[in-house]
């Protein structure tokens, strides 16, 4: 069931019509925005994520070609929510229908009861990101210990030795003798230049 006109809603949208310029909002809506601060949508799409036991109302600003539309498919979407139309043709219209309804503080267009106080849209619980262990009826099951990756050796010498078990590996094991450098390894040009074409 949808929410009467005189009463105040947990949830207050306001919609401009996509065929209307930033004016329309900036500039004529700038009053009734700054006076009830209703949150600003495009389309509909968020509407129907809102709980059943919040209110919503639907301030819609539009031309007289386009209002049917968005009524239609706001009590399709979701018939509970108030249809707050504001159809004017002309900005001029529009700017003053906003105006008054900012100073006579009337967000949808009728008086309030005298004892009607705005209030903010209420806020949902926080979603964690990482939630706390899930409680179960058993003890709490201990996490499984880490294991390091093997450490070599110290020998005599001092010199670790990194044992390891045989593999099918063909690679050649290097060896090499302390103190003595690799060899370098030559540096190639590259077959041409980067952007193409051929070298002068």
């Amino acid at each position: 069931m949808a929410m009467a006109q005189n009463t105040l809603p947990d949830y207050h949208f306001l919609l401009i019509a996509p065929n209307l310029g930033s004016q329309w909002f900036y500039e004529a809506a700038r009053r009734y925005w700054l006076r009830f601060f209703p949150t600003v949508i495009s389309n509909y799409t968020l509407l129907p994520l809102i709980p059943e036991q919040y209110s919503m109302a639907v301030t819609v600003v539009a031309r007289r070609d386009r209002i049917s539309q968005f009524g239609v498919e706001l009590a399709r979407l979701v018939p509970r929510a108030l249809f707050d139309p504001v159809v004017y043709d002309f900005y001029e219209d529009t700017k003053a229908e906003l105006d008054r309804r900012a100073e006579t503080y009337q967000p949808f267009g009728v008086p309030l009861p005298p004892t009607a106080t705005w209030t903010p849209a209420p806020t949902a619980q926080p979603l964690l990101p990482t939630p706390g262990p899930i409680a179960t009826d058993g003890p709490t099951p201990t996490p499984a210990p880490v294991t390091a990756s093997p450490s070599p050796e110290i020998t005599e010498e001092g010199t670790p030795e990194v044992t390891a078990e045989a593999t099918d590996d063909l690679t050649p094991e290097v060896t090499e003798e302390p103190g003595t450098p690799a060899p370098p390894t030559p540096l190639y040009p590259t077959p041409g230049p980067v952007t193409g074409g051929r070298n002068p």
